[in-house]
């Protein structure tokens, strides 16, 4: 454990803002949130866009938990630190069809929360390769407004009322939808 002396002697060798992190304490905590889930079907993936300092991402690929994306340069980062294409789920929201491509060249797993790149993916890739989808089931769960996803106008995923819709897309393009559920 870092003491106070300790971290005031690495401010005064590297100066300061200086961010310090410990290693044992974030596989402590994961392994902590692991325990407490261990009899319950769960998977649990760390969100890159909260911290992705390499070396962050390298202690926590080693912990087993996936890692949550939000673009192409998430993904290859997540792989270059060691996480398996398996363990990085890719939800690109507003991006370029050119990123999901290239995540799905990956083996990434993708979760799509748009009915145009649905459209989109379906029609080029058909069942060849498995994709989730994001519904907004519009519900507010507390919180700051502007933070949370599951209202009826936030941006993220696709309205349940458009359930049709989607039935329609991946009926019309074949498309292959992944159910995502992992001990």
């Amino acid at each position: 454990m870092i003491d106070n002396r300790s971290l005031n002697a690495l401010a005064h060798e590297f100066g300061t803002p200086l961010y310090v992190y410990e290693k044992e304490k974030i596989e402590e905590k994961v392994s902590k949130l692991q325990n407490a889930f261990q009899n319950m079907p769960s998977r649990f993936f760390y969100a890159c866009k909260a911290l992705s300092n390499i070396n962050i991402l390298k202690t926590i690929a080693k912990t087993g938990i996936g890692l949550d994306t939000v673009s192409i340069n998430e993904v290859k980062m997540g792989l270059r630190a060691g996480f398996a294409a398996e363990n990085i789920l890719f939800t690109p929201n507003c991006v370029a069809f050119h990123e999901i491509a290239a995540a799905k060249e990956l083996g990434i797993h993708i979760n799509i929360d748009n009915i145009s790149i649905l459209e989109q993916f379906g029609n080029a890739f058909g069942n060849s390769y498995p994709v989730m989808i994001r519904l907004n089931p519009h519900i507010m769960a507390g919180g700051n407004y502007k933070i949370s996803t599951g209202h009826i106008d936030s941006k993220f995923g696709i309205s349940i009322h458009q359930m049709r819709h989607i039935e329609r897309v991946v009926k019309t393009t074949n498309l292959k939808v992944e159910y995502m559920f992992w001990n």
